[in-house]
């Protein structure tokens, strides 16, 4: 009989992320008063959700939100 403390050797997948936290920063000024704000994307999980390297998005935009789609094939 198993220990009261013991664990099966069973592993459980954990559940994906699916809320992600970004800060907005700024393109290099190079001189100009007020820069235009940047958001940089990246890592493997955009691959994981079908988001591949050359593929074309499709950004649509409302206030506060931006809800970026994969197009088609590469």
């Amino acid at each position: 009989m198993a220990k009261h403390d013991s664990k099966s050797g069973t592993t459980v997948n954990k559940a994906p992320k699916t809320t992600r936290h970004y800060t907005v920063g700024y393109t290099p000024n190079q001189g100009i008063k007020k820069p235009a704000p940047q958001l940089i994307i990246k890592g493997y999980w955009l691959e994981e959700l079908g988001f591949l390297t050359g593929q074309s998005v499709t950004v649509n935009v409302e206030q506060g939100r931006l809800i970026i789609q994969a197009e088609g094939n590469v």
